[in-house]
């Protein structure tokens, strides 16, 4: 296509995107400026059909409209979200002609999944105040954009979920304090790393000035956090701050230097304070000097907690403050002696403490932070948390404008935290059920949750399980059966590697993973056996001799 067809296309949005769906041809001949003769609704329709997904127009244009679907805009007031009714009122004030309707709905589907929200009351104020002019979250949202595996209605979804669950937070410039504390359940391995980051965006946007981000037990964990949130949200220009990105010696304590995805980082353009944009002062890092970057007292420094003011006869949480302060951020992981050293650094600025907007998320919230001491006690007037549970509670009292955001995919402990326990992580406040995310593929795309019989009583053919699954059926006593199907389950595992290898070559992709899972016990002796028994399966094959080429 022109490059500057497409430029007037991607203008016509952008006009489109500040106002609303206004009608789109004005707009068209206006951005074409007559250089572009014919310009027309049905030239750019055209255009949509004869090109795929990842074309720059129709991911944008998709992007929009799924926007358009689930807004609370006032042009939308009358028109419930995500339905053909909503759908059919944009294209009325695009000014279109009814007989583009089906192809436009067939280019861009309406997504009918919503999340569960099951909430308390709230006072609406995220929308209305804050939407209008963000930084990090319009950011973080192009970045996906470009990213491989994240469709228009993936993102679209993705800006719904957050905005629910930010609104639900406190107005971080509210007056009086208020905490709330809140659950969000998604899906295993279903993109809660992106909700969390999307989060961020839209709470440092707002307002937020303390991020806490708590993540697993193992360093491990937190440092695939730390680097995830670091290259999507943070970006290059908040992690060098005044490092000269020339100079060897400025760059030598800064990580992400041999990363081989230092490229791929999320890049601003500019540090964002020199434009009235709130940095994001990082109080952990990745890794430091070949240790954890877990937060560390004598790393950071208490200077980097003192918030700074820009009138100082105003509190931190007054909006001429806010919008002139850098947010922090520690991403640590859920043990006690990292968190004891937070606290303690936090009480050396207590006075501040008071007035300081915080965000709390705790990742995986039913391991590690619910208090699980024995109950009985509690009745008896001995009241006793568990380390983590504790340090939790000690945040929280600390922090009186802290917001606390628990996730999860396995709820259960959760909800059954005593909800009278004012001082613990109860959800009291909302909890969402995210909805199973565009493409994903979870236990009912493997295995038949609900089979289907026919009329003789016998499954259906072509079902899930059968597609996907291969069973494993020799008894353990069964050496040498056993054996052979290890090797046979090993043999697929190498096929797959050798396509993958050939795909990289033939067609430019690209697979950074290739692992195989074996599992059967939760006992560690266990787990040693199945370890020494893969190991004689594949030395016995012989994979790497001509014999195993067969």
């Amino acid at each position: 296509m022109n490059e500057h067809l497409q430029n007037v296309y991607l203008a016509v949005l952008a006009g489109l995107r500040a106002v609303g769906p206004t009608p789109f041809q004005p707009r068209l001949e206006f951005e074409a400026a007559g250089a572009i003769p014919g310009v027309s609704t049905a030239l750019f329709l055209q255009h949509l059909q004869s090109v795929g997904p990842n074309d720059p127009v129709r991911r944008e244009y998709s992007l929009q409209f799924a926007r358009w679907d689930d807004t609370d805009e006032p042009w939308a007031i009358g028109y419930p979200k995500r339905t053909e009714e909503r759908r059919t009122a944009i294209y009325r004030m695009l000014d279109l002609s009814e007989e583009y309707d089906a192809e436009l709905t067939e280019l861009f589907p309406i997504h009918i999944d919503s999340n569960v929200v099951i909430s308390e009351d709230f006072e609406p104020w995220y929308i209305s105040r804050y939407a209008g002019a963000p930084f990090y979250w319009p950011a973080y949202e192009q970045y996906l954009v470009n990213k491989p595996g994240w469709d228009a209605e993936s993102v679209a979804d993705l800006d719904s979920t957050t905005s629910n669950i930010v609104q639900r937070l406190s107005d971080p410039a509210r007056s009086e304090a208020y905490q709330s504390k809140g659950l969000v359940v998604g899906y295993v391995q279903s993109g809660k790393t992106a909700n969390i980051t999307g989060v961020l965006a839209k709470a440092i946007d707002a307002g937020y000035r303390l991020i806490i981000v708590m993540t697993g037990t193992i360093d491990l964990l937190r440092e695939q956090t730390q680097r995830r949130i670091d290259m999507e949200l943070v970006g290059v220009e908040n992690i060098l701050r005044d490092a000269d990105p020339n100079d060897p010696e400025m760059l030598a304590d800064i990580d992400y230097q041999d990363d081989p995805d230092w490229p791929s980082f999320i890049r601003h353009g500019i540090l964002p304070s020199t434009q009235n944009r709130p940095d994001i002062i990082r109080l952990t890092q990745h890794r430091f000097a070949n240790r954890t970057g877990d937060y560390r007292r004598l790393l950071t420094g208490i200077t980097a907690l003192e918030f700074e003011k820009h009138d100082n006869t105003r509190p931190l949480n007054d909006r001429v403050n806010l919008d002139r302060c850098s947010a922090r951020l520690a991403i640590v992981k859920k043990n006690k002696t990292v968190l004891t050293r937070l606290v303690r650094d936090l009480k050396s600025i207590r006075p501040r403490l008071q007035e300081i907007p915080a965000l709390i998320i705790d990742d995986e919230s039913d391991h590690a932070s619910v208090n699980t001491s024995n109950p009985s006690k509690w009745l008896q007037g001995q009241r006793h948390r568990t380390a983590i549970n504790s340090m939790i509670s000690e945040l929280l009292q600390l922090l009186p404008r802290s917001q606390y955001l628990g996730y999860t995919a396995t709820p259960f402990a959760n909800v059954f935290i005593d909800p009278n326990d004012a001082e613990d992580i109860f959800p009291r406040d909302y909890l969402i059920a995210l909805s199973r995310p565009h493409g994903y593929m979870g236990a009912r795309d493997f295995h038949d949750l609900e089979p289907e019989s026919d009329d003789d009583g016998q499954f259906v053919k072509n079902r899930a399980e059968r597609a996907h699954v291969r069973d494993l059926v020799a008894a353990p006593e069964d050496d040498q059966e056993r054996a052979s199907e290890m090797r046979e389950a090993l043999a697929m595992f190498l096929l797959t590697g050798a396509l993958k290898i050939f795909r990289e070559q033939e067609e430019g992709s690209i697979f950074r993973h290739h692992t195989m899972l074996a599992h059967e016990s939760v006992r560690r002796i266990d787990h040693v056996n199945l370890a020494n028994e893969l190991r004689e399966a594949w030395l016995s094959a012989g994979f790497s001799s001509p014999e195993g080429l067969a």
